[in-house]
């Protein structure tokens, strides 16, 4: 049975496959069959894969997620600035208001009382 299968490759390890593939003279996905063969095989014979390095693209997730948490904390911390800019533009603006006996002018309380 044929099965078509797709996947993420970083870079480094493409490189490694075409090399291996010109050193064998074949093709890149006759490359990667006998690859996974050979993994297969060691497999069964009970010798055990080391996963040696996280991936690029693997890393490339990683750094993403950990952006986007990043952008989640700036956007918290920007609203929180809003919110205390505001509280303290409008306790700025309460305080900025004069009682009413000193907003008045003198000449304003001796115009009334001529009335």
């Amino acid at each position: 049975m044929v099965m078509r299968c797709s996947f993420t490759l970083d870079p480094e390890m493409l490189d490694s496959i075409d090399a291996f593939a010109k050193k064998q003279s074949i093709e890149r996905n006759e490359a990667i069959l006998e690859l996974i063969e050979t993994g297969f095989a060691g497999l069964e014979s009970g010798k055990e894969i080391e996963i040696k390095k996280q991936r690029a693209f693997e890393e490339y997730a990683l750094i993403r997620r950990e952006i986007d948490e990043l952008k989640e904390l700036v956007q918290n911390m920007r609203d929180e600035l809003r919110l205390i800019h505001h509280t303290l533009e409008v306790d700025y603006s309460k305080e900025a208001r004069g009682v009413p006996y000193q907003t008045r002018n003198i000449w304003d309380y001796l115009m009334r009382k001529k009335d």
